[in-house]
This record gives C-alpha cells, structure tokens and sequence, in this order.
C-alpha cells in the first residue's frame, strides 16, 4: 500500500459509537474558552483593549501570532498526547485514528489542527471557509470533517 491509497479501515465503527456533531460543537466552545479566556488576560495585560483603534500593525500581527499558535500548540499536543483536549474529555468524545481506533501520531495531530487554523486566516472569507470544514460532518457517514479526513481520524465517545 502506497501513501496515496487510501487506508483500509480494519473496523467500521458502529454509528452509536462516533460523537455527535452537536458534542462536537459543544466541545470545540469549551476550548475556545479554556484558552481564550488565559489568553484575553494576557493580551489585557499587555495594554491592548478590543477598542484599542491605536494597534500598529505588527502589534496586532504578533497578537494574531499569539492567539493562532496557542490554540494550534493546545489541540496539537492534547489530541497527540491524549487523544482529547479538555473541551473533548469534559463532553466525552476522544480523537482516533480511523483505521484501528488508535492513538493519532503528531504529524497528524498537527494537520487536522492547521487545515481549520489555516483557512481561519484567509482574507474576508476565512469564518466561512472554516464553517464548511467543520458542516462536512454533519453529512459524512463517519461524522468526518474536512480536517478529520485529511488526518485518517474519527471522534468517538469516550
């Protein structure tokens, strides 16, 4: 089997064992605020205001830099580590790898945080882009965003 076939999934799982997309959704909140509320505080103590009109533009590319490379360096080494952030263990749903179930490697840990981070950052459109990441879901049998399929990974209960 070459890199480019597409890997042959030793178990389907059952549908009552992957998450719902509404847990899903629920966790993904919760981890927005596990790390942005620490991160709001930084960026308050720091001397920036969400109406501070004043922000040069390198200052606001580093706190984009900050904001970004927090919430990658978070699901990255949870979802390697892990298989779960805390929004994911608070809900109960785990990240696996969707050919045995097993522990998900960090290269690809790391590409299903950067595909929904990466289109995030586009220009006017990215919110949108990013929705459509995630909608996928929704209408796959395995529940697989765009993300999950890129990485060979499903979200199951815990």
């Amino acid at each position: 089997m070459s890199d480019f076939d597409p890997p042959v999934i030793v178990q389907t799982p059952r549908a009552d064992a992957l998450a719902s997309v509404g847990k899903r959704a629920l966790a993904q909140f919760l981890d927005g605020l596990i790390v942005g509320i620490p991160l709001f505080a930084i960026t308050a103590a720091l001397g920036f205001t969400l109406t501070d009109e004043s922000l040069s533009d390198s200052a606001l590319t580093w706190l984009t830099v900050l904001w970004v490379g927090a919430n990658l360096i978070y699901n990255i080494v949870a979802i390697a580590m892990y298989g779960y952030t805390v929004g994911k263990r608070i809900v109960g749903i785990k990240v696996v790898n969707r050919v045995d179930g097993g522990q998900v490697s960090w290269s690809y840990a790391a590409l299903r945080a950067l595909i929904p981070t990466a289109v995030q950052l586009v220009p006017l459109v990215g919110p949108g882009l990013s929705l459509a990441v995630y909608v996928r879901a929704v209408f796959h049998p395995l529940r697989q965003g765009l993300h999950d399929a890129a990485a060979g990974t499903i979200v199951v209960k815990c």
